[in-house]
């Protein structure tokens, strides 16, 4: 599922923010940006996400601000009072006046010494990366929590409309043995009349009887709640329930589909229409579903 968090802390002398941004993918992907010097504690990384993401392609980058590096920085005395010596003596060669401002000095190749901050530390920055690591890790749960909750929230709203056209059904069903048997029987007796001919109670008993067998629903509405409720139970279980989540919607569009199909009534027909859409829509949310 997608998520974002950020965290800022000093490594190594200089602030760097550590970025986390996931989108959904049905397997854990990472991909680090970072300093080189710093990759060779990616495998510590990807063990500490782990740990907290078992779905979806996250991007963790590591922003260094180095401009915040200035203590680190040190100036070469030892190459300075050398420039300015130098200075001083191809001055007097010439006949020009030496200069008198040790800033025109300073800029010159290696007086100041920023330093290798990053190589510099490289081992021991390995501690402070992992904290400033794990507290991005915790924004970005939080902020996976709260998007949670609001797919959770509409979910359950789907679930609902699913819950509402299961009993319509269930309440249509008596009635489609009874309208096949009126229709049978009225066009039955049109069709004898014209051809003068009559049809035994029994045989039309066992033409309703065996339609009423074909079209029947009651296991498919029995099992179409049996999976709306192991869905909803799993909301307050433990772990990732994103696969099973993604699973029970197929079983349940499996049997409104089967609903739709056997039973010859258009109110039920109109029903499974409603349930394989809300079905649908929550398929969408639970495939970015941890």
């Amino acid at each position: 599922m997608t998520g974002f968090g950020e965290a800022t802390e000093i490594v190594a002398g200089v602030h760097v923010t550590a970025e986390l941004r996931s989108v959904n993918n049905r397997h854990f992907k990472l991909t680090v940006r970072a300093p080189e010097v710093w990759l060779r504690f990616e495998p510590e990384w990807e063990r500490i996400l782990r740990e907290r993401v078992s779905r979806g392609t996250v991007t963790l980058t590591l922003r260094p601000d180095r401009s915040s590096a200035t203590g680190l920085m040190r100036i070469n005395t030892a190459l300075l009072t050398s420039y300015w010596n130098q200075l001083h003596e191809v001055a007097r060669q010439l006949g020009s006046p030496p200069p008198n401002d040790v800033i025109a000095v300073a800029g010159l190749p290696g007086v100041i010494d920023s330093g290798d901050w990053a190589a510099a530390d490289g081992e021991g920055a390995g501690p402070e990366l992992e904290r400033l690591i794990r507290a991005a890790v915790e924004r970005f749960q939080a902020f996976r929590v709260a998007e949670g909750q609001a797919m959770a929230t509409d979910l359950l709203g789907h679930g609902g409309v699913i819950v509402r056209e299961v009993e319509r059904i269930a309440g249509f069903a008596p009635q489609v043995s009874q309208e096949f048997r009126r229709k049978l029987q009225q066009r039955l007796q049109e069709a004898l009349h014209e051809a003068n001919v009559t049809v035994e109670p029994d045989d039309l008993l066992r033409e309703v009887a065996l339609f009423t067998d074909r079209a029947d629903i009651s296991e498919e509405i029995v099992r179409l709640r049996s999976h709306l409720e192991q869905f909803q139970q799993l909301f307050t279980a433990e772990g990732s329930q994103g696969r099973k989540l993604d699973f029970l919607c197929q079983e349940m569009f499996r049997e409104a589909n089967t609903i739709g199909s056997k039973a010859n009534h258009v109110g039920i027909s109109h029903a499974a229409v409603e349930i394989k859409t809300a079905i649908e829509r929550m398929r969408e949310i639970v495939q970015n579903v941890e």
